[in-house]
């Protein structure tokens, strides 16, 4: 269960950024980066707050090197961020080439081990687990209801 979701988040965030990626050529799409940084933001805290401390035990190192990896994406995305806001949209780009890189072996080792370790849990902790991660989700901030809307 847990595997299916966290593996479509990690499909979902790699169409955006190859969308971001292709925004480059010409207009970068500075809000499609900001869904991205706040996207892979939320992935991670829910990783490693919540799903990474109940496999720890038995991959303690697998999940440190995946840690460390957190750490240098969200460098990477601020740079590109800055690099956006001066105007530098090759830099940007080769940095987006970079998180691009570093995410799909990044995305490889947490799907190929860490979250066939979380499958294995319980089917009552694993859905604990998704209710953990609803309670940060968020609606868009200019969301209303169907009866609102004008």
């Amino acid at each position: 269960m847990l595997d299916s979701v966290l593996t479509k988040d990690h499909e979902r965030i790699d169409k955006y950024l190859g969308e971001f990626l292709l925004s480059l050529s010409s207009k970068p799409d500075f809000k499609k980066l900001e869904v991205i940084i706040s996207s892979l933001r939320n992935h991670m805290f829910w990783e490693e707050e919540h799903l990474f401390p109940e496999v720890f035990e038995d991959n303690k190192l697998r999940i440190q090197g995946l840690e460390a990896e957190h750490g240098a994406i969200t460098k990477l995305l601020l740079e590109i961020k800055r690099l956006i806001a001066v105007n530098d949209t090759g830099g940007a780009k080769k940095k987006t080439e970079a998180v691009i890189r570093v995410l799909k072996g990044h995305n490889d080792a947490e799907e190929g081990y860490i979250y066939l370790e979380l499958d294995k849990l319980k089917d009552e902790r694993q859905s604990a687990l998704l209710a953990k991660e609803l309670e940060h989700a968020s609606a868009p901030s200019d969301w209303v209801c169907k009866v609102l809307r004008g």
